[in-house]
């Protein structure tokens, strides 16, 4: 005879609305209760109905707001297209998305993007953070109310959000200045950054500063300048850097505004820059290709779209859901060898 949610209210003392909260992720139980819940539903070996699971589940509201800085910046694309995708395989179970774009990185235009979006009713919020103590709390006032928030490709700390989908951006700098290292051992670095107000921007540059720290002490860093991942900006600011300073011969870039950067380096016809950058867009590819980028590496914004999607689903359908509060994409290295290499 299975086991019913009856049974395990009656063996955990509690009432059966508060099983079905522990069940299906609602929240609203105190965390001792929802221990004890969910060690009798084990013990139990209680399994859901998936008949009836698939009916609970087409009865939830299952609208999720999401919000990127997305104009003018080519990353977004495949990132996008991840978050399409998923739409399009849970569309059968009521998914929608609601998708709202915006340029920059303004704290107080992003609050007022994330209220249009909770003003629409959306069940769910997964988004870019920009890295401010006023977007945290935002954080923890919508997660309060029991809307779940996933934050995607850049973190935020000190939030209370459910889930970050990208990857470990430390790591990523980290990664940078060993291929950097080896490239161009003595290098005179000019770090071009997209923006401060992304954690994963800084963290890219800590990732490079602790390796050249700990190993690489030839390598240094001779100007840090930022871009607001604008292409315009970083053809200026890479142009007079380079002429302010002539021993730069290498360049990393954290963010945005690589096609600009690399516009301002074929100027000197006659000096070499070794360069470093993320991602694999066509644009970037063509400069891999050129020999104008040494390396490239990219961290998978299909996926990472696609997931965000896929974890918010897995939410409300009541999903067993890891501890784990991140769940993360790999770096992967890319230079003209394999830049246009898919693995199956």
């Amino acid at each position: 005879m299975s086991v019913t949610i009856k049974d395990i209210a009656a063996v955990a003392k509690v009432s059966r609305g508060t099983v079905d909260r522990v069940l299906n992720n609602r929240g609203g139980v105190n965390p001792d209760v929802e221990e004890r819940v969910k060690m009798v539903v084990k013990a139990l070996g209680y399994k859901p109905n998936s008949a009836a699971k698939a009916l609970s589940i087409l009865k939830k509201r299952m609208v999720f707001g999401v919000l990127l800085p997305s104009i003018n910046n080519p990353f977004f694309k495949d990132l996008i297209a991840g978050i399409y995708a998923a739409q399009k395989e849970y569309e059968d179970y009521g998914v929608k998305v609601i998708l709202k774009e915006m340029s920059g990185y303004d704290v107080e235009n992003q609050i007022e993007f994330i209220d249009e979006l909770l003003a629409e009713g959306v069940t769910a919020l997964a988004f870019l953070p920009f890295d401010d103590r006023k977007i945290a709390e935002k954080i923890n006032q919508i997660v309060a109310s029991g809307i779940p928030v996933v934050t995607i490709n850049s973190d935020i700390e000190n939030s209370a959000r459910n889930c970050y989908i990208g990857v470990d951006f430390v790591q990523s700098g980290r990664i940078a200045a060993g291929l950097m290292g080896l490239i161009n051992s003595k290098a005179q670095i000019l770090v071009l950054s997209g923006t401060g107000k992304l954690l994963s921007h800084n963290q890219r540059i800590r990732g490079f500063c602790e390796v050249m720290d700990s190993r690489l002490s030839n390598l240094s860093i001779i100007e840090t300048l930022e871009c607001n991942d604008n292409d315009f900006l970083a053809y200026d600011l890479v142009s007079k850097a380079l002429a302010v300073h002539p021993q730069i011969d290498a360049l990393y870039i954290t963010g945005e505004g690589i096609k600009g950067a690399c516009e301002a380096i074929s100027k000197l016809n006659e000096r070499k820059i070794s360069t470093i950058c993320y991602d694999d867009g066509p644009h970037i590819k063509q400069l891999v290709k050129e020999g104008k980028i040494n390396a490239t590496i990219c961290q998978q914004p299909f996926k990472q779209g696609y997931e965000s999607i896929a974890y918010l689903f897995k939410y409300f359908a009541g999903a067993e859901l890891s501890e784990k509060s991140n769940i993360l994409m790999d770096n992967i290295i890319e230079i003209v060898e394999n830049i246009d290499y898919k693995s199956q």
